[in-house]
């Protein structure tokens, strides 16, 4: 949690899709839990994918990018945007 109690995540933007699949692959294979994610328009106007990563498995993360030649356009850190209590209804 950052300083004002709110929970981030990060996403990494990325060129194309291609750069961000092969992040994707790479940090899968090393048991990196990264998901495939709309980009947020807080974090970009332009459509495209990005890789949404836990705070806490941003480090290990950012280690990755260069050993994968992923090329990357930033990470933005966000308060976390999913509800885990969405399409619960008891």
């Amino acid at each position: 949690m950052d300083g004002h109690g709110e929970e981030q995540d990060y996403y990494v933007l990325f060129p194309n899709h291609t750069e961000g699949l092969k992040l994707y692959q790479y940090a899968r294979g090393r048991g990196i839990p990264v998901r495939i994610s709309p980009t947020p328009r807080l974090a970009s106007a332009c459509c495209g994918i990005s890789l949404l990563v836990r705070a806490e498995d941003i480090a290990e993360l950012e280690r990755c990018i260069p050993e994968s030649e992923a090329q990357i356009d930033r990470i933005v850190a966000l308060p976390r945007q999913i509800n885990p209590h969405r399409d619960r209804y008891c």
